[in-house]
């Protein structure tokens, strides 16, 4: 889910679309860490400077009420915050209206915990942590600068579940500079050993301008080739399905009834508010992003604009965004929202693909093969 002038319409009149029977999704941007790890390249600082400037501006700009049902914090690390002002934060989206059931998540790295954390959080409404382990060996963490230890994961999961926090991810994360099919193993099977509900498995992507890149550009390290790395992917989902997982996205894998509702709403486009630094929202129609300018945020200058999107543009976010979910898209689905057949739109394009093993029919569904897995980008651009 990663400038646009003010004249395209009032902030007020674009976020106050909602799907019918359906609240909106409500996402949070913390852009303070601990440490930047080396391959980091999202909108988030090193340090506590401005934090409660930052906070303070955040909470002003969350001053309209809407119907949610999910909430996502992220970051950076929210838990990077001293626990008041995250506990302001939480305080805050209690005001707006807020369905039954709602979820909850907030983004955490296990060498933020302390033991008064957990529950306080829950005190205020989190129902679902995610937290950050990406491997389990201390060595690997140290060569990308992640700041904590597996006993720090181990502390903090423990603390969750103490807490009643009964709905927890873990991002794990294979590629990894000197990272082996062991070494990944291990991971697979100590976060499986801890019994979370959920667990996101990502390949590393060495992005520019990061430290990763320019040490990967120096030589001075090497991650796994491609080979290893769609191994490693195929592993992960033998392991998890093994273990009561079931694969319902590219990269998150679930126990059943425990499917991160937040991101499922975002892939199958459903609208969400973006608050903080950089923040993205959609209303259905229209997307736009709040300002990257620290200075310019922390003055009130948030947003940069709209994006109003095309017929076009709506089909193809349909067909690339439900793509990325295992069950695959409904050509019904897209016959009711766009008035128009699936087949007469894509219809070559989705048979290339099928001869090319990268698509299949399941159960009606339009979805990615084992084969379209690894080449799933490729898929995609075919349609945008």
């Amino acid at each position: 889910m990663k400038t646009k002038p003010r004249n395209h319409g009032s902030p007020h009149e674009a976020r106050g679309t909602e799907i019918s029977g359906f609240g909106m999704g409500l996402y949070i941007h913390i852009p303070f860490c601990v440490s930047k790890c080396s391959y980091c390249d999202f909108l988030s600082f090193e340090g506590a400077k401005c934090q409660q400037q930052y906070v303070d501006a955040l909470l002003a700009e969350m001053n309209t009420a809407h119907e949610i049902d999910t909430v996502y914090i992220g970051g950076g690390t929210p838990t990077a915050l001293p626990t008041p002002l995250l506990c302001k934060v939480l305080k805050k989206i209690q005001t707006f209206n807020i369905i039954r059931d709602i979820e909850v998540t907030v983004e955490m790295n296990p060498i933020t915990n302390a033991h008064s954390l957990l529950p306080e959080l829950k005190a205020h409404g989190v129902n679902r942590l995610s937290i950050g382990l990406q491997a389990w060996q201390d060595d690997l963490l140290a060569k990308v600068k992640r700041a904590h230890t597996s006993r720090d994961f181990t502390e903090t999961i423990q603390a969750a579940h103490a807490a009643g926090i009964d709905n927890i991810n873990v991002d794990l994360m294979f590629g990894l500079p000197g990272q082996t099919m062991e070494d990944w193993l291990e991971s697979i099977a100590q976060v499986i050993s801890h019994a979370p509900q959920h667990i996101s498995a990502y390949s590393l992507t060495p992005a520019e301008n990061t430290h990763l890149w320019n040490t990967l550009k120096s030589g001075e390290i090497i991650i796994p080739d491609d080979e290893t790395d769609r191994a490693m992917y195929h592993e992960v989902i033998r392991q998890l399905a093994a273990s009561g997982y079931r694969h319902y996205e590219l990269s998150n894998f679930a126990k059943p009834g425990f499917e991160g509702r937040h991101n499922a709403n975002c892939w199958t486009r459903r609208p969400y508010l973006g608050f903080g630094l950089g923040a993205h929202s959609f209303d259905g129609s229209v997307r736009w992003h709040n300002t990257e300018d620290m200075k310019l945020y922390l003055e009130g200058s948030i947003q940069e604009g709209f994006q109003h999107l095309s017929t076009q543009d709506a089909m193809s976010e349909f067909m690339f965004l439900g793509l990325r979910m295992t069950d695959g898209i409904n050509p019904h689905d897209f016959q009711s929202q766009f008035g128009t057949n699936l087949s007469d739109c894509y219809g070559s394009i989705i048979n290339e693909l099928i001869v090319k093993g990268l698509l299949e029919y399941k159960d009606g569904k339009l979805a990615l093969t084992s084969l379209g897995l690894d080449l799933a980008n490729q898929v995609f651009e075919s349609f945008i």
